[in-house]
């Protein structure tokens, strides 16, 4: 696959996933109340997940041992 390719399926993807959020808008009243504690909690766990995972490649550059960078993980995810 071409590199234009590429951008046009990955922009065609990554657009057709941004409009999930406007099919909450068509949901009923009691159906939006159902799904939107666990909508939130997905968005919450995956911003949280994204910030610890891009952590790790500076916690390695700075010199610290796997199990350090492993216990402090550990912490962090179960302190949030």
């Amino acid at each position: 696959m071409t590199t234009l390719n590429w951008i046009i399926v990955s922009g065609v993807s990554m657009s057709s996933i941004a409009l999930v959020g406007s099919f909450t808008l068509l949901l009923k009243q009691s159906t939006l109340e159902k799904v939107l504690e666990p909508l939130v909690a997905i968005a919450a766990g995956s911003l949280l997940g994204g910030a610890f995972f891009h952590m790790i490649p500076t916690a390695l550059k700075a010199n610290l041992s796997l199990v350090t960078i492993g216990i402090l993980i550990v912490c962090g995810f179960t302190v949030f």
